[in-house]
């Protein structure tokens, strides 16, 4: 059967817990600390039972402080109880964000002053609601987890008991009573009920993200085998020789061990080849022939895929030489044009004897001899190709530290273009800054070419084409970052290049600049019609304005008309207030549109418009 680790299950996938030995259904709502409200311990993976366990007080003195709350003594004695002993060990000991004692405080403890625990109920921040979504009551005892969804009544936050949706509690007290908590209905929406009714219980708990999954989803807690106590090779090894490699077996709690695994380093442990994997304690190896050392390790493994520490044998001297092997492969690029620069690669070679020096490369122009150009440990070299060359080639091998050499790799002729790139000229030279720009602008540009070839030009923002045409040697051209060009980037860096090529070279001119635009309106493009008279309207601006920007929302019942009656709703959109329209007309029937405008204030600080929401009626 397949495991994955439980801190690679996706949010929102199940996995399965035993409860007085049946499997129960648990969400994954969260992998890894949600935020600094949480300390160290809160590090695992987040589940909550997918179904209401029952229902029950949530505190039986009506008080609520969840601290000394009877669901909360309830959750960590008897419902613990009733997970097998392998899990309950497993259940992360950990310290919750939490309102301490009990009234209207909205205090919360956090961190390593949290409140310590292995099984509780979810907060109301943890499960999507905020005193701007839900109400002024609401303690910020959390952070939300990735599972939710922020706000009232959406999906995710239903659960039922025995097939029904039901109400279900939270551990936040509500602050407009020292008798209310918080409650989760059917319906997905948060109130607040007094401590002693009676609602679902959805208890949540944390796992280590290292505890297995199987393909049912059920978790488990098998353990890794010991590591073998030894491994044994010969004290004498010669290179090119096998060696019989042995290890004392080891042992496994759950009875699971399924074999071993046997690796070999011939560079002192910097790198590994496996060289063994099957369930006996022995096997035969060739060292490979040129080693100067060589060195074994071997791990076991169970069924579960869980593997032991390493145990490694001594590290034993091999003594031999032999010439390095010839490099892979050696590119000469197509493309080689004279009087410029020519970059050569070749692929590493390799040495049994691990004392590989370097290379020497050679150069061949025009088919005549060859002449060394360069030697050195690197694996590339940068030439200079003179103009009039017909053709280059190069030929590189490699070398150890008693100069002893491999044969050569040969790369592949190539022709020499003679031919000259292009020339862009610009009065701002390639490379440079534009600095700032709130509208559009135009840069003039010429283009030439010494071998007066045809040379076809392309203008790109940020590597998007916006225009190509065959240029005139010679004479004025613009680039023209203006009207909808201008208006579509985004605020932020932007490149502008122009490339001219002839066919067989290119140029290209590149410069910077940074838009920024600093305003900005949002509307409807077709106002809302409606069947009778707009009296009143909410709406809702989620994003982030800074408290000094010029920020106004309007709205109007009549957008239909040729001069809308616009009024101004932003302290209501603020304050999460309904707007009640003043005008009664509508000429051309009442119809509903929004205006929000910002623009930033004296900090210069930006911000965004996430969406607009709301309603009329």
């Amino acid at each position: 059967m397949a495991t994955v680790q439980l801190g690679t299950k996706a949010v929102g996938s199940i996995v399965k817990l035993k409860e007085n030995g049946a499997l129960v259904d648990y969400i994954v709502v969260h992998q890894g600390k949600p935020s600094s409200l949480y300390d160290a311990s809160c590090d695992g993976t987040w589940l909550l039972r997918k179904d209401i366990l029952e229902t029950r007080q949530w505190h039986s003195s009506n008080v609520n402080d969840y601290a000394n709350s009877t669901i909360k003594a309830y959750l960590n004695s008897t419902f613990l109880a009733r997970f097998d002993a392998n899990i309950q060990a497993q259940i992360k000991q950990v310290k919750i964000p939490y309102r301490p004692g009990s009234g209207t405080s909205q205090t919360v403890n956090s961190g390593a002053n949290g409140l310590s625990c292995k099984i509780f109920l979810l907060s109301d921040r943890e499960v999507g609601y905020t005193q701007s979504n839900v109400n002024s009551y609401i303690v910020n005892d959390g952070a939300k987890l990735d599972y939710f969804k922020d706000g009232n009544g959406t999906s995710e936050k239903i659960a039922k008991l025995n097939g029904s949706a039901t109400s279900w509690w939270l551990r936040s007290p509500s602050t407009n009573s020292a008798t209310y908590a918080w409650v989760v209905y059917s319906n997905g929406y948060a109130n607040y009920s007094s401590c002693t009714s009676t609602y679902g219980v959805r208890p949540a708990l944390i796992l280590p993200s290292s505890l297995l999954t199987s393909d049912d989803g059920s978790v488990n807690t098998n353990t890794a085998p010991t590591t073998p106590a030894s491994i044994n090779i010969p004290s004498s090894v010669e290179g090119g020789k096998s060696i019989e490699v042995s290890w004392s077996a080891a042992t496994d709690k759950e009875n699971n061990l399924e074999g071993y695994v046997v690796e070999r380093s011939t560079d002192g442990g910097g790198t590994w080849t496996q060289v063994y994997q099957g369930s006996a304690t022995k096997t035969t190896n060739t060292v490979p022939a040129g080693s100067a050392t060589v060195m074994y390790r071997v791990k076991a493994y169970d069924s579960e895929g869980l593997y032991s520490s390493y145990r490694n044998s001594a590290q034993v001297s091999v003594f031999n030489n032999t010439a390095p092997g010839a490099p892979g492969g050696i590119t000469v690029p197509e493309n080689v044009l004279g009087g410029a620069e020519l970059t050569v690669t070749w692929s590493a070679a390799s040495d049994p004897d691990n004392n590989l020096t370097g290379y020497e490369l050679e150069r061949q122009v025009d088919g005549g001899d060859w002449a060394q150009v360069y030697k050195g440990a690197a694996t590339s070299y940068t030439d200079t190709i003179t103009r009039g060359w017909q053709s280059v080639n190069y030929r590189v091998r490699s070398y150890d530290a008693y100069n002893a050499t491999s044969g050569y790799t040969t790369g592949t002729a190539q022709p020499v273009n003679n031919n000259r790139a292009p020339a862009v000229s610009c009065d701002t030279a390639s490379g440079s800054d534009l600095g700032t720009k709130d509208a559009g602008f135009s840069i003039p540009y010429s283009v030439n070419d010494e071998d007066g070839d045809p040379v076809t030009v392309t203008e790109a923002i940020d590597g998007v084409t916006l225009r190509t045409f065959s240029a005139n040697l010679g004479g004025n051209n613009t680039f023209a970052v203006t009207g909808d060009t201008f208006f579509k980037l985004l605020n932020g860096a932007h490149t502008l290049t122009a490339s001219a090529t002839d066919g067989r070279a290119t140029t290209t001119h590149k410069l910077t600049f940074t838009k920024e635009v600093t305003e900005a309106t949002i509307t409807l493009a077709e106002p809302m019609a409606a069947d009778d008279k707009i009296t009143i309207c909410v709406l809702s601006v989620a994003g982030d304005i800074p408290a000094d920007a010029d920020y106004t929302v309007e709205v109007t019942n009549n957008g239909n008309d040729d001069a809308p009656v616009w009024e101004d709703c932003t302290m209501e959109v603020r304050n999460g207030g309904n707007h009640v329209f003043e005008n009664e007309t509508a000429a051309n029937g009442f119809a509903f549109n929004f205006r929000v405008s910002a623009k930033r204030g004296p900090s210069g600080q930006g911000g965004y418009i996430s969406s607009v929401q709301g309603g009329f009626q």
